[in-house]
Order: structure tokens, then C-alpha cells, then sequence
């Protein structure tokens, strides 16, 4: 029986829609989004209702939903997830969930009630690479970490703006902090600086330029994390993306979006393991399979651990703020 699905928004749906096409149980039937023209193109000659934004209640009325996948900017987050709980069995939600904690506890309280199967972005816990990493750490502690998630503005006009995409720790740089503790543990304590003033010509800009946190695992790990956005189209000033992680006995470094993965072994061994799988695949496997048996089973970032992801940035916030250290 197929698993009838509807998407709200356009975020990373291209990248999803494609996922689903390989997956027999799943059928894309509606989509409603404010950017209609990106919608018609995905619709293309498929038999795909589309319904503009302000319309998802009616969709979610007429069209017999099984999920839905919500691929919306950080601040459009609450009452749709709320509707969303009322008609559909399971959600997948692209990160961040939301940039206020508060009311991502009230939306979890408000799944946990309604039995909603909920699924996060954050695909690269299905990379085998960081499973090895986690595995690994697991009897040889990691020591010492740090990261980066550095590069170029994003396009979108809420990004550069903080009371809509919650800052870059929270919007991009989420994905190594949920990493971190995917492979190396939980976060205990996080002390966070930034600069401003150097991004001078870009309009309602108010995002930190740059961001380092240092922080504290619960485990005894101390490490720490860059984020910015003030490289130039060039990429001179580019840090990248890169996630190091050390124990007594070895050292793995990640690198690029798909989580490349070399192991320093010893002085004179190094090992390098390319990323192969199709993570946003599998995480849509595994979403798809929740529906059918009926619970979380398998899927690896659930709504309530993708909040403890994001106590970490938003403690930097505070931090940032308050100019001392946080406890998560």
C-alpha cells in the first residue's frame, strides 16, 4: 500500500523528492509552497496537486495524507506542525525545527500526544563514516575536537537575518555540532565569541560575521567550532567544512558536506574512506519504513534529540549575549 505523501515548502525538496522515486511505497501526491513556479517545475507531468501556502489546511483535509515533509525557513515553524500532528501519521522535518526552545518543547509535547512519527534532517547520522567514528569512540575516548562550517552568504533573504534563521550556529553549523554528538557525546558546557562590522555591504544584514565557540562533553572532551559567512564569491576567505576528533590512539577528520572520512592511525598511516552512500536516501528509508511498521525504530534523530542539537547553539547564543560560559 503506497505511503501518500505531501510536501510543505521548498527547501531541499528537489533533493527529497528524487529519494522518493526510488523508494516503490512511496508516492508523492501534493505540494504547497509560496514559490508556485519551483513547484509547477517539480510537478512537471506528474500527477502532483499543488496548493499555494496559505492553503495547507487545505491540503492536508482533501488529500488523505499518510506524511508530510516540512522544508520550511527556521521561522516559519509552530502552527503547521500542529495541524500537521492533527491529520498525518509521521513527519520528516528539515533543520533546524525551530529557533525559539520553547516552542520546540510545546511541539514535541504535542507529537509525544499525538503518536506522530517525526524524523529530522540531519541526514549524515546515515553516513557509515561517522557510525565507524562513533563506534571507534566509544573505547577510546575522544581528547580533543574542532570544526568548522565556513564559507559564503546564502542567498535567501531570511538567512541573513537573525531573528529568522536563529544564526549560523543554529542554521548551518547545526550539522557539526550534531555530529559531535552523534560520534563523540554529549555537550556539557559552551563558551561563544563573535565579531560583527566586518560585512558592511549587504542590505538588513544583523548575523554575527563570524562565530568560534569552545566547549565542553559531558564526557571530559574540550574542543571547538568556527562558523561565518564573510568569505567573499571568491572563497579566499573560506575555512570549509571539517570536523576533527581525537583520541589517545587515533584521529579521524571529516571533510565536505558528505563526510569524508581519513584516519590517522599512526605517524606513518593514514587511511582515507570516501563517503559512497546516498545518506538523504537512506534517511528517507528509514522514514518510510517507521510509517510502515508504525514507530521511531531506526530513525536516528528524532524531534527530541534534534532539540538537544540545538540547546548547543542556542547556549552559544546566550552565551554571545551574556559574555560568560552556558551550561547546556
Amino acid at each position: 500500500m503506497a505511503i501518500r505523501i505531501g510536501f510543505i515548502g521548498s527547501g531541499f525538496i528537489t533533493m527529497h523528492q528524487k529519494a522518493l522515486e526510488e523508494i516503490p511505497e512511496a508516492e508523492v501526491v501534493a505540494i504547497c509552497s509560496r514559490n508556485e513556479k519551483k513547484a509547477r517545475e517539480m510537478i512537471g507531468e506528474n500527477s502532483i496537486q499543488y496548493y499555494p501556502f496559505d492553503q495547507y489546511l487545505n491540503m492536508l483535509e482533501k488529500e488523505r495524507l499518510d506524511a508530510v515533509y516540512i522544508c520550511l525557513p527556521p521561522f516559519m515553524h509552530g502552527d503547521i506542525e500542529v495541524a500537521c500532528s492533527e491529520h498525518v501519521k509521521g513527519l520528516l522535518i528539515e533543520k533546524p525545527v525551530c529557533i525559539d526552545l520553547e516552542l520546540g518543547l510545546k511541539l514535541n509535547e504535542t507529537f509525544q500526544k499525538a503518536g506522530t512519527i517525526v524524523s529530522v534532517g540531519y541526514m549524515n547520522r546515515y553516513r557509515e563514516n561517522p557510525r565507524v567514528a562513533a563506534e571507534f569512540f566509544k573505547s577510546s575516548p575522544a581528547v580533543l575536537i574542532n570544526g568548522a562550517w565556513s564559507g559564503e552568504l546564502p542567498p535567501p533573504y531570511w538567512w541573513r537575518r537573525k531573528e529568522l534563521s536563529g544564526g549560523q550556529m543554529t542554521e548551518q553549523c547545526t550539522h557539526i555540532i550534531d555530529a559531535i554528538r552523534f560520534i563523540a557525546g554529549e555537550f556539557e558546557e559552551v563558551q561563544a565569541f563573535a565579531n560583527k562590522g566586518f560585512i558592511n555591504d549587504v542590505d538588513q544584514f544583523n548575523v554575527e560575521d563570524a562565530i568560534t565557540m569552545n566547549f565542553r562533553l559531558k564526557s571530559g572532551a574540550i574542543g571547538n567550532l568556527q562558523t561565518s559567512c564573510f568569505t567573499r564569491d571568491h572563497g579566499g576567505g573560506a575555512l570549509g567544512i571539517y570536523l576533527n576528533i581525537a583520541s589517545r590512539e587515533k584521529s579521524f577528520r571529516f571533510e565536505n558536506h558528505a563526510m569524508d572520512l581519513s584516519i590517522q592511525h599512526s605517524q606513518n598511516e593514514l587511511e582515507a574512506f570516501p563517503s559512497q552512500e546516498d545518506a538523504l536516501l537512506k534517511e528517507n528509508q528509514v522514514f518510510i519504513d517507521a510509517l510502515q511498521k508504525g514507530h521511531h525504530g531506526g530513525i536516528l534523530s528524532t524531534y527530541a534529540d534534534s532539540l538537544e542539537t540545538l540547546k548547543v547553539s542556542f547556549a552559544a547564543d546566550r552565551s554571545l549575549v551574556e559574555k560568560r560560559s552556558v551550561s547546556i
